[in-house]
């Protein structure tokens, strides 16, 4: 079987900078998503209360 990792030892393939880079898009849709998610509960929230308030 062959060796998984190239010799900078990353399971991924990806150089440092570019792990960074793919870091960095990633929190930032991550974060996206949740803000969105976020207003969409509130949104509901305020139209139809789902605990009983």
């Amino acid at each position: 079987m062959s060796n998984v990792t190239d010799s900078t030892g990353s399971l991924t393939g990806l150089t440092p900078e570019a792990a960074k880079e793919f870091h960095g898009i990633f929190m930032s849709s991550f974060i996206g998503f949740t803000v969105i998610a976020i207003a969409a509960h509130v949104l509901v929230w305020m139209w139809k209360p789902w605990l009983g308030a």
